[in-house]
C-alpha cells in the first residue's frame, strides 16, 4: 500500500518589515542640489543648482532560514516550518517548489499557509506562491509530510523547498530539511522568526521658504516639484501660482510668468497622479527685464478640480544684480561597476535604468560668472545625498581651490573653495556616491 507524503508550505505576510532590510527601495528618486556662496559689492550671496534626479531600479533578492532535521516513525507525520523574508528593494511574488532525494521517498508534496507561524497550516488550501510580498516582509509556511507505512528505520530524504523570485527568475533561495524514519514515539520542536521625508512634506503652507532660487531680470530659474498622492484612488490636479499664499487671490508681480512642465518638458497646466505615486513637475519662473533686486514669495499649489482636495508650499525667488550672478549646473551619470568612470554623457536628465543598490552616480557642478564683476570668496558645496554615501574611487576634484570631501562610505557634503572668480571665468567640481 502506498501512502503519499503531503508537504504543505503557506505564506503568511508579516505587517512589520524586517530590520535587517536596508536596500534603497526601487523608485526611490535620489535628488541632489548643489550650492555656492560668494561675495561681491552688495555682500555675501548664495546661489543653487539645478537639481538632478536618479531613480533606483528594482533588485530581486530574498532569504530562507535554514531547515531542519527531525525524525518520525513510519506511518506518521512531520511539519517542517519555513519562511521566505523579500530582502529585495520592491514587491515581489516567489514561487514554491520542491525536490525530494533519499531512500526515503517523499511524495504529494504541497504548500499551505501558516500566518502566525505556530507551526501548523492555516488551512487545506494549497498554495504555490507566496502572493505579492513588500520588501522587508515575510511569509511564513509549513511542510507537513506523511511517511510511508512500510518505511525502513533509518531511512533519510533530503527535501529541498525552493522559493524562486517572479521579478528574476534567476534569483531563488532553498532551504533543506532532513527526515530520519525512526521506531517509537518522537518529539517534534520547531521553531521560526522574523524580524521586523522631503523638503516641504506634510500640509502647507510653510511659514519660510523652503528654498530660495537666485537669477537675474530677465533670466527664468526653476523649481522641481513632486506630487505625491497618497490617497486611494487617482485624481487630475490643477497646477497654480501666486505671491498670495492662501489664494484667495491667484496674483504674480507685474510681467512675471511662471510655467509649468512635465518630466518630459511639456507645458501642462494640469497633471494625473496615480494612487500611492508621485509626479514629477518643473515650475519654471522669470521675472521681466527691469525687475529691482530683491526677493519675493511665491506659493505653487496643487488642487482637485471634482474634489478640491489641495495642497501649497512656499518658494522663493532673489532677483540679483546683473553684476553678480553665479549660475550653478549640476549634471549626473551612471557610474554601474563603481569604477569611478562614467557610463555615458553627463545630463541634467533623470537616470531610469541601471541605478540599482551597489551602483554609483557621478555628479558635475560648474559654477560660472555670469556677472560684469569679479566674484570673491567663492565657496561650492553638495550635500550627500540620502540614501547613498560618499564613493572615493575616483577622489572629488575642483578646477580651482581646495576640495574637501568625506571618508570613503561616509555621509556629509564635499565643497570647493574656490575663491575668486573673474567675469565669465568658471569652476568644475566633481563627485562620485554609492547607492545604499
Amino acid at each position: 500500500m502506498k501512502t503519499h507524503l503531503k508537504l504543505v508550505a503557506a505564506a503568511a505576510l508579516l505587517a512589520t518589515a524586517n530590520g535587517a532590510y536596508a536596500a534603497t527601495a526601487a523608485g526611490t528618486q535620489i535628488t541632489n542640489q548643489a550650492t555656492a556662496t560668494y561675495n561681491d559689492s552688495t555682500g555675501t550671496r548664495t546661489v543653487q543648482s539645478n537639481t538632478v534626479i536618479t531613480t533606483v531600479q528594482q533588485v530581486a533578492s530574498l532569504t530562507m532560514p535554514a531547515g531542519t532535521a527531525k525524525s518520525a516513525g513510519a506511518g506518521t507525520s512531520v511539519t517542517y516550518a519555513h519562511s521566505v523574508t523579500n530582502t529585495g528593494n520592491g514587491s515581489d511574488t516567489f514561487a514554491l517548489s520542491q525536490t525530494s532525494t533519499g531512500a526515503l521517498n517523499l511524495t504529494g508534496v504541497v504548500f499551505y499557509a501558516d500566518a502566525n507561524g505556530d507551526g501548523v497550516a492555516d488551512n487545506t488550501t494549497p498554495i504555490a506562491t507566496t502572493g505579492a510580498l513588500a520588501a522587508g516582509t515575510t511569509f511564513r509556511f509549513v511542510a507537513v509530510a506523511t511517511l510511508p507505512a512500510g518505511a525502513v528505520n533509518g531511512n533519510t530524504n533530503v527535501l529541498t523547498v525552493r522559493a524562486t523570485s517572479g521579478f528574476n527568475g534567476a534569483i531563488a533561495a532553498t532551504s533543506i530539511d532532513t527526515t530520519t524514519v525512526a521506531a517509537g514515539a518522537v518529539i517534534d520542536i520547531t521553531a521560526n522568526s522574523a524580524g521586523a521625508g522631503a523638503p516641504g512634506a506634510g500640509p502647507g503652507v510653510e511659514a519660510a521658504a523652503v528654498e530660495t532660487k537666485t537669477t537675474t531680470a530677465g533670466t527664468m530659474t526653476s523649481f522641481v516639484l513632486f506630487l505625491n498622492n497618497t490617497g486611494g484612488s487617482p485624481d487630475t490636479f490643477n497646477l497654480q501660482a501666486s505671491t498670495d499664499g492662501t489664494f484667495g487671490t491667484q496674483i504674480l508681480p507685474t510681467g512675471w510668468t511662471v510655467v509649468f512642465k512635465d518630466a518630459n518638458g511639456a507645458v501642462i497646466t494640469n497633471a494625473t497622479v496615480a494612487a500611492g505615486a508621485n509626479v514629477r513637475v518643473t515650475a519654471e519662473v522669470t521675472p521681466p527685464a527691469g525687475t529691482a533686486p530683491g526677493t519675493t514669495d511665491l506659493y505653487f499649489r496643487a488642487i482637485s478640480g471634482t474634489t478640491g482636495v489641495a495642497d501649497r508650499i512656499h518658494e522663493a525667488v532673489t532677483v540679483a544684480a546683473a553684476d553678480s550672478l553665479v549660475e550653478l549646473v549640476k549634471t549626473q551619470a551612471l557610474d554601474a561597476n563603481c569604477d569611478g568612470a562614467a557610463d555615458t554623457a553627463f545630463s541634467n536628465a533623470p537616470i531610469v535604468s541601471g541605478a540599482v543598490p551597489g551602483a554609483c552616480i557621478r555628479y558635475t557642478i560648474v559654477g560660472t560668472n555670469k556677472g560684469v564683476t569679479t566674484i570673491t570668496a567663492m565657496v561650492m558645496t553638495d550635500v550627500i545625498p540620502a540614501n547613498t554615501t560618499y564613493h572615493a574611487t575616483a577622489t572629488a576634484t575642483t578646477g580651482l581651490g581646495a576640495i574637501l570631501a568625506p571618508l570613503a562610505g561616509a555621509t556629509g557634503s564635499v565643497s570647493a573653495t574656490v575663491g575668486n572668480l573673474a567675469p565669465g571665468q568658471s569652476n568644475t567640481m566633481s563627485f562620485g556616491v554609492k547607492i545604499d
